[in-house]
């Protein structure tokens, strides 16, 4: 561009003046002053060095520079604090054409090919040289032009200029969000591309940031600064405004926070920099807020308007959707993964639990387990000792699920050690429960085991709060529950207690029931429980383990009906040959 100048517009009060660095003088033309670019750079910011001297809070001491190249010219900024903007968009480096608007806090230029930068001298006054630049009067065909980008210009209560975005621009923005957004279930996508939105519908937003309420405690998902250089500070929200949007579900604007008479009582609203501010309430498709999303500026006073308040709420709205969608996608994917965990869970349970019964000679074993929640507490093992004998166990976890489940893998394993080091089965039984009472989980567990020998004719019992087994007598069909007064107290709740070994007569065809209260509390839908008498008078009936077993089984599962478990359930049956 041969013999290009440039005039600076400006629709503000700040004062601005020319640099005394160079001598040349104006040229005055129609009562505007025309400066004509003719060297290399030429820098604005309120340093004096600069060729234009811009006095404004909001402008940097080298703010940007206009850059010769041949016949083009380049828009550069200089790491300001508050950005340069051409035609209302934020920018780093840009080449000029004629009718683009520069803004440089609340100054604005317009730069026009063959003419220079144009600006009103009752708005911005030099002193000394400005090389290259003209003022005239701007033709009102150009600033049509300059507004086409999607910003517009108006002046706040307190005199400072404010930019809205024009009806157009913001109908894009709302587009966008849709268009970009309506099949993407990420929050980490949708939190940003929000905020990106209202940054271009609301071009006077220093920052746009999304809070979530969980259980009461308000959580920053995401926050944005319009320039990259603010986000390396420390950035304070406000919980005063935040909590207020999401207990009443409606928006709030603040022409100027700092002296809203609704934050009175928030010491910390001053510290905040918060000067106009909107905040729209985030809900579901039901309504029910769940958050929060808020625009600030610290830029002046009355920068948003009622007005803008109708506009977030409708970005507001359609977040909300977007994000609840997310959200409901999110913790379908946390479920699956979980019902995953949760299978290989009950994979390793089951290894943990005998498969099948070992050959014990002289006895018959079977055994029942089904768990309320996948996983369960309830526990029973068979264990080899020492001289054929077999130690049967049956344990109950208070609780159930996985906390009961890490308990009772915990117990298989202690139970085990303690029964392989010690031979007096008392002792072990004590010794187990001062090992899991050091573990101190606050939870206990009810432990029945009883020691078959094929070379006796009786059995060894120790019981540590458990039900008493039921042994049916293969003579005359009679019922005992043997170690009910010797009980101890349930393992892990008192380190030094001690626990009794207990020698019961079990003959041949004798049966005996180990079972779990998840057995005689099974409701049915009137809330009965099955009972123990109903187990009593079940194992009356003369038959093998293996029926008496299923036997059992099927009459808990008749009375349950249709209705979910809610406790687990373990049966072992024992029967001598």
């Amino acid at each position: 561009m041969v013999n290009t100048m440039a005039f600076l517009s400006t629709h503000s009060t700040s004062a601005a003046r020319r640099s005394d660095v160079d001598a040349a003088a104006d040229i005055v033309v129609g009562g505007d002053r025309r400066l004509e670019l003719v060297e290399a750079e030429t820098k604005l910011g309120r340093h004096p060095e600069c060729q234009i001297v811009v006095e404004a809070s909001a402008v940097s001491r080298y703010h940007a520079k206009i850059v010769r190249a041949g016949n083009d010219y380049e828009l550069v900024d200089l790491n300001s604090r508050n950005g340069t903007f051409l035609n209302g968009l934020l920018v780093k480096q840009q080449l000029l054409r004629s009718g683009d608007r520069i803004r440089i806090g609340d100054i604005e230029f317009t730069f026009a090919d063959g003419l220079g930068l144009v600006t009103d001298e009752s708005q911005l006054t030099f002193s000394g040289s400005c090389f290259g630049v003209v003022m005239v009067d701007e033709e009102p065909s150009k600033a049509s032009k300059a507004f086409s980008s999607g910003v517009s210009y108006t002046r706040a209560e307190d005199g400072n200029l404010k930019m809205t975005a024009t009806a157009e621009a913001k109908l894009s923005a709302l587009l966008q969000i849709n268009h970009h957004l309506r099949n993407s279930l990420a929050l980490d996508e949708i939190f940003p591309s929000i905020i990106e939105s209202l940054f271009t519908i609301f071009p006077s937003a220093d920052r746009g940031f999304i809070v979530m309420d969980n259980e009461g405690q308000l959580v920053t998902r995401w926050i944005k600064t319009r320039r990259p250089s603010d986000e390396t500070q420390t950035v304070r929200i406000s919980r005063t405004i935040i909590r207020r949007v999401i207990e009443t579900g409606e928006a709030i604007l603040s022409l100027d926070a700092t002296e809203d008479i609704r934050f009175n009582t928030s010491d910390s609203i001053a510290d905040f920099s918060i000067r106009s501010m909107i905040c729209a309430p985030l809900c579901d498709a039901d309504g029910n807020v769940f958050g929060a999303l808020q625009i600030d500026t610290a830029q002046g006073h009355g920068q948003f308007s009622q007005e803008d308040i109708d506009v977030l709420m409708g970005v507001a709205a359609q977040a909300g959707i977007l994000i609840n969608n997310a959200r409901m996608h999110e913790q379908a994917m946390l479920q699956r993964e979980f019902e995953q965990d949760l299978k290989l869970a009950t994979d390793v349970q089951k290894a943990f639990l005998p498969s099948v019964a070992p050959a014990c000679s002289g006895f018959e074993l079977d055994s029942y387990y089904e768990a309320a929640n996948h996983i369960g507490g309830d526990y029973f093992d068979y264990i080899q000792l020492s001289g054929d004998r077999c130690a049967v166990v049956v344990a109950d976890v208070v609780g159930h699920g996985i906390a009961a489940a890490m308990f009772m893998a915990k117990l298989a394993a202690e139970t085990r050690y303690c029964l392989a080091g010690e031979a007096d089965i008392a002792t072990a039984v004590s010794k187990l429960n001062r090992r899991m009472c050091q573990l101190d989980l606050s939870r206990f567990v009810t432990f029945l085991l009883v020691v078959l020998d094929p070379n006796e004719s009786n059995v060894w019992l120790v019981n540590a709060g458990h039900m008493a087994p039921i042994i049916r007598r293969g003579a005359d069909g009679s019922l005992c529950e043997p170690g009910q007064e010797e009980s101890g107290l349930p393992i892990a709740i008192m380190e030094d207690s001690d626990y009794q070994a207990v020698a019961v007569d079990f003959l041949p065809g004798d049966v005996m029931l180990m079972y779990t209260d998840g057995i005689n509390e099974a409701m049915d839908a009137q809330d009965e429980p099955f009972g123990i008498e109903a187990i009593r008078q079940l194992a009356k009936q003369d038959s093998q383990a293996g029926a008496v077993k299923q036997r059992v089984v099927n009459a808990v599962k008749k009375h349950v009906g249709d209705l979910p478990a809610t406790d687990d359930q373990c049966l072992v049956v024992i029967q001598r040959a």
